[in-house]
């Protein structure tokens, strides 16, 4: 029996996927769902179409639609480097920290000038604390785009973890001076700035930077977690809480480094209400913490030592003997 050309192309294009990807970190995976429930007219369609489909996805927070529109992308065009950077994104999101890194090298091999997917590849090999080679890829990007706001700003968190403050901070300030500035990316800045002015001893300065990058991108909870850690530390319990309060009005979410934010959210609540002397609301919310991130060691230790406390409170009963 005979095929005809009409069927035949997707699933040739389904096996060039696969081989085409062959040899990159985990790309099997990556791309061994590349096209599922592949229609007729997809032969047929255009592949921009789907990138931009998946961008808009990605900014509603559809990661499983937007991955599936990045991969029909892909499918339509193996040499797409924007789809496979679009994938290596919302893969990201999605904690598919290992497919991502085969994606955004993928875009990288396509188009060794693609400087977005530098940046992610170096966030997401961050994320795996793999920093010489998240370093690297920061500098990639910022050799192939100056204007890289977002690569300066993942620069200077590696950096920064590094203990290397003032270079931290000189890429943090590159960032904030980039021409072509997002509202995430400035956040992000703001953050890592006044972190590391922080471990300096500049509170101030830093509190004014975290509040500047809570109010420059509100749904950036990183910043009001921050924030509210530095709040606390000035004794500005209300203030603490109203930063964490404003994390959980937001979608929870993952970071690799970090942690997840409502655990983080939670656990600096409950040390907020802990410090007023509040032990039983304190115990809710670390409860709250654990439930939320099972690993959360912080938290667990906190609820321990709230729990002796409460207990050293409670009055103890005497026994009479007749």
């Amino acid at each position: 029996m005979q095929v005809s050309k009409r069927t035949a192309l997707p699933f040739l294009l389904t096996l060039a996927a696969a081989a085409l990807t062959t040899g990159c970190d985990d790309a099997h995976d990556a791309v061994r769902a590349s096209t599922p429930e592949l229609s007729m007219d997809l032969a047929l369609g255009d592949p921009s179409y789907y990138v931009n489909l998946g961008h808009e996805l990605q900014a509603n927070r559809k990661y499983d639609e937007a991955t599936a529109a990045y991969r029909k992308a892909i499918v339509l065009d193996m040499e797409n480097s924007e789809a496979y950077n679009g994938l290596g994104q919302v893969l990201v999101e999605q904690r598919r920290i290992a497919e991502s890194v085969a994606a955004y090298r993928r875009a990288i091999e396509i188009n060794p000038q693609n400087a977005s997917a530098y940046t992610g590849l170096g966030n997401a090999l961050a994320d795996r604390r793999r920093n010489e080679e998240a370093i690297a890829a920061y500098r990639r990007s910022i050799e192939a785009d100056p204007k890289q706001m977002m690569a300066y700003a993942g620069l200077g968190n590696v950096l920064s973890e590094q203990k290397k403050i003032p270079e931290a901070i000189a890429s943090y300030q590159k960032a904030l001076s980039a021409s072509e500035q997002t509202e995430k990316a400035q956040a992000i800045a703001y953050t890592g700035l006044a972190r590391a002015l922080q471990t300096q001893g500049q509170s101030e300065e830093a509190l004014r930077l975290y509040r500047k990058a809570a109010d420059v991108s509100p749904d950036y909870t990183w910043a009001q977690i921050f924030l509210g850690h530095a709040l606390a530390s000035q004794n500005q319990f209300d203030q603490a809480i109203a930063a964490y309060q404003q994390v959980l009005n937001q979608p929870s979410e993952r970071r690799g480094n970090l942690g997840n934010n409502h655990a983080i959210a939670l656990n600096g609540l409950g040390s907020a209400l802990q410090r007023q002397g509040k032990l039983k609301e304190a115990i809710v919310q670390y409860e709250k913490a654990i439930d939320t991130d099972l690993n959360y060691q912080a938290a667990q230790n906190n609820l321990k030592r709230a729990k002796q406390l409460l207990a050293q409170q409670a009055p103890k009963t005497t026994v009479s003997r007749s």
